[in-house]
């Protein structure tokens, strides 16, 4: 089902628009649920790539703690050794 929607913008922006989905061998509005569905998707992708980069981060800090706490078991079990 489709619902009709009423948009409003700058005409040079609809002559950009109606070239385009000529081109492109579409009417107005499949360029424009196309166009709408590719910016939807680009919204997604970069909340997601936003969200790894922070799980990035986070795990980044916790790998650093485990580095730091095993240098230091490995400090005193060396120095137990050669005592």
């Amino acid at each position: 089902m489709m619902i009709k929607v009423m948009v409003t913008m700058p005409p040079d922006l609809l002559k950009a628009v109606d070239e385009a989905a000529r081109k492109l061998k579409l009417n107005r509005s499949q360029f424009v649920r196309q166009a709408l569905r590719e910016m939807l998707e680009r919204l997604q992708q970069e909340e997601f790539e936003a969200l790894l980069a922070e799980g990035y981060k986070e795990m980044a800090g916790e790998n650093t703690a485990i580095a730091e706490e095993s240098s230091d078991a490995q400090t005193v079990a060396t120095k137990e050794v050669w005592r």
